[in-house]
């Protein structure tokens, strides 16, 4: 019993002394971060300022983070000195995965305070934190002296069950690796559960808020905007009742196939950091400028992208599985034939896609192959288009006159437009509107789209105005410019060069001013997170201007496309994402109405897609790689490599027969 008690008082005095010092450190953490967090919130954001009184959850992470580096020296090297071994791995991992948990429990509250009680003011922010500050403090403590502080000779000496059947199960699976797809799954449905809340509902712009307004019932359906995209929006609104269930869809689209590539990444590298980088593309300033805006253009590059991550994920498929191969080729069918839906001029972009798709569920498909697959395609997008006229039921625009129209008001003079619309047999009414869209161009220096900037619209009829003038715009078009030719190439390459070479990138900031009133769509998103993303794109457009000019990724895109081998596996995958992002750039050559970011998103998109695929290749090459001036010596003494070989051949003759 005495040694007993000796033993216990000794316990307790160490576990004392551990808590007096932990306390300690712990009260300056405190005092550091509560410190921060106040200085954070109570300074005013207004005036550019750098304030996060309307963010309390954020300002409560970037504290704690203040918080954790005070924890780790003043416990490592004060608390626990007497267990300091060298700074391991595991070490670290563990004190930066309890602290995370931390910054959860300590923020949590917070949230709670102010969504779901509405108290919103610093002294309730104070309290809540108290609170998740007190329980953090007692989990931090646990684990510190469990499991991250501990005596470099215990950490290695700790048998493999020494922690509970529980801890053994936790060990295997680290080791076996099974756990890493949860953990990137976790990171994926994080980041896009923050998109989707930071961009709640969603940034509407003008073409968003007409289409929302046609899944309401607030306006006709028309084709003007896809009518797919209407009607998707419809059936989000009927299962959820959320406007922002299309922003949402978006997002969990977007991180689904980052995550389905990272998987793949990971499965063919076998590198955690390599896998974490293809999620990493979601958070790029040139894919992450549209995340949270519905826009026909976003959910085409996505749908792209996820039948691109099928794709991937088939040549993964064993040999023998038929059935899986088919149920992969039609969701990858699924996703193009959407991609077509929602954008009319993506069939280009489709075709090196769906080839890509075809190849890497069967590498030599044959003929038979190929033409089931292409009659599953045409199926799947014939039949989704009839489907979608038949339950939306849109009203005939031909949005399409808008392209000769340019063509014609700005190769033409304004005394030659009259002329040929007199010629093609336009009414009075019509020849006087043209002819005023030739001569407020020429005033206004309106480069292109002269359909919205220089022709006197009849609002009364919306966007069927041109409808009724389509034929007399087409015969226009066909008589003049053949006769103009050099005046229509040097015009749609000037458009086109605007297109590739101009800056337009501008940040979607939230709904258009009074396009709608209803509470769920009119709630603005955060100021502060609002604000501070809209710094991080427009600070890499101004710094890194060329990531938002057409130019850069059709370049990219051709070295991808014509390139004959690259290193790694997706030589062939390299080659078709370049040429469906060239082929995309290029179809804008004769139809380009104003240059704007959006169209070339998913060039965007692919090439920072490839971008990564070949530096995983060049990382993996050289992890494989012996290091320099090794070589290989084979079990019965022969020396493979030529130069090696010769110095050993004449080593031996040196040495003679003896040797």
């Amino acid at each position: 019993m005495t040694e007993r008690t000796r033993r216990a008082r000794g316990r307790v005095r160490t576990i004392g002394r551990e808590v007096a010092a932990f306390g300690v450190v712990g009260a300056v953490a405190f005092v550091a971060e509560t410190a921060a967090f106040n200085l954070l919130v109570l300074h005013p954001a207004s005036g550019g300022g750098w304030g996060l009184a309307g963010a309390p959850v954020v300002a409560s992470g970037l504290a704690t983070l203040l918080a954790m580096a005070v924890s780790w020296f003043g416990n490592r090297y004060w608390t626990y000195r007497d267990r300091r071994g060298p700074v391991d791995r595991r070490e670290v991992l563990t004190f930066v995965a309890v602290n995370l948990v931390g910054l959860a429990v300590t923020a949590v509250p917070v949230y709670v305070s102010r969504e779901w009680l509405g108290l919103a003011s610093p002294l309730s922010y104070n309290v809540a934190r108290l609170i998740g500050w007190a329980v953090a403090t007692v989990l931090r403590f646990t684990v510190y002296r469990t499991l991250v502080f501990v005596r470099p000779e215990e950490a290695r000496a700790r048998p493999p069950g020494a922690g509970g059947r529980w801890n053994a199960l936790v060990r295997g699976v680290r080791r076996g690796g099974t756990s890493w797809p949860w953990w990137l799954a976790a990171v994926a449905a994080f980041c896009g559960y923050a998109v989707a809340t930071v961009f709640h509902p969603g940034y509407l712009s003008a073409d968003s808020t007409d289409q929302l307004r046609q899944a309401l019932g607030e306006r006709p359906t028309t084709d003007w905007h896809p009518p797919v995209l209407v009607l998707l929006w419809r059936i989000l609104l009927g299962t959820t009742g959320s406007v922002g269930a299309m922003a949402a869809l978006q997002a969990a689209v977007l991180w689904g196939s980052l995550w389905v590539l990272a998987l793949v990444m990971w499965r063919r590298t076998g590198s955690r950091g390599l896998s974490l980088a293809v999620l990493a593309v979601g958070l790029a300033p040139q894919v992450m400028n549209l995340t949270g805006v519905v826009w026909k253009d976003v959910h085409m590059a996505y749908a792209l992208l996820a039948a691109c991550a099928v794709a991937f994920t088939a040549r993964e498929v064993p040999p023998g599985r038929s059935r899986t191969r088919w149920t992969l080729l039609v969701l990858g069918v699924l996703c193009l034939a959407y991609a077509v839906l929602v954008r009319k001029n993506a069939f280009l972009a489709v075709i090196p896609v769906f080839v890509l798709l075809v190849l890497a569920l069967w590498p030599a498909p044959g003929r038979r192959r190929w033409s089931a697959a292409t009659g599953v395609l045409l199926a799947v997008t014939l039949g989704g288009s009839v489907a979608v006229s038949l339950a939306t039921t849109p009203v005939a625009t031909r949005q399409y006159t808008q392209i000769p129209l340019d063509d014609l008001v700005h190769v033409l003079t304004p005394a030659q437009v009259r002329a040929a619309a007199e010629k093609a047999g336009a009414d009075g009414d019509f020849r006087d509107r043209v002819t005023a869209a030739a001569l407020t161009c020429r005033k206004n220096g309106a480069a292109a789209d002269a359909y919205f900037r220089c022709y006197p619209r009849d609002l009364s009829r919306g966007t069927t105005e041109l409808s009724g003038h389509t034929d007399v715009v087409v015969r226009m078009w066909t008589q003049q410019m053949p006769k103009h030719w050099t005046g229509y190439a040097e015009y749609r390459l000037r458009v086109f060069a605007g297109l590739l070479f101009q800056g337009t990138q501008s940040f979607q900031n939230g709904t258009y001013p009074g396009a709608l009133q209803r509470p769920a769509v009119t709630k603005a998103p955060n100021d502060t997170l609002r604000a501070a993303l809209q710094s991080y794109v427009t600070g890499s457009a101004r710094d890194l201007p060329f990531l938002f000019q057409g130019w850069f990724w059709l370049a990219v895109a051709a070295v991808l496309a014509l390139r004959r081998r690259w290193p790694g596996p997706y030589t062939r995958e390299l080659r078709l994402l370049g040429t469906s992002a060239v082929l995309y750039i290029l179809a804008y050559l004769p139809t380009a109405p104003a240059s704007n970011y959006r169209y070339i998103y998913w060039p965007a998109l692919a090439g920072t897609l490839g971008l990564l695929l070949i530096a995983a290749a060049v990382v993996t090459r050289r992890r494989a790689a012996p290091p320099e001036g090794a070589f290989a010596r084979p079990a019965n003494g022969a020396v493979s490599d030529p130069s090696q070989r010769r110095a050993h051949v004449g080593t031996s003759e040196q040495r003679g027969p003896a040797a």
